[in-house]
């Protein structure tokens, strides 16, 4: 259903003169494919309003979940993993803590 009703018939928009809405403004739900606004979305902490599927999200979303209004003190911000053992699988345990890194964005 359309947010606008046509008045006349046979008005016609070529293709070029369409606009398109900016990414980022509205979220489907993979499961029942209710859209809803991004700001509605995150506002129900990543949960689908009309089925209750929950989305991923990141760690800094999970932070302001977790802790009252966004607030807490984050100690040893520099901290990071290593690897005095020198352990190897697959591949080399530092190559592991790398991907981590880059995959939480921590």
């Amino acid at each position: 259903m359309g947010w606008f009703k046509r008045t006349e018939v046979g008005i016609t928009t070529e293709t070029k003169d369409k606009k398109e809405t900016p990414d980022g403004l509205w979220h489907k739900c993979p499961k029942c494919k209710v859209i809803v606004s991004v700001d509605d979305h995150a506002a129900e902490l990543w949960t689908c309003g009309n089925c209750g599927h929950h989305d991923r999200i990141n760690a800094k979303e999970y932070f302001h979940i977790l802790f009252d209004n966004g607030v807490f003190t984050e100690l040893d911000a520099l901290m990071e993993s290593k690897d005095p053992l020198k352990f190897e699988d697959t591949k080399p345990y530092v190559d592991r803590l790398k991907a981590g890194q880059k995959k939480s964005g921590l």
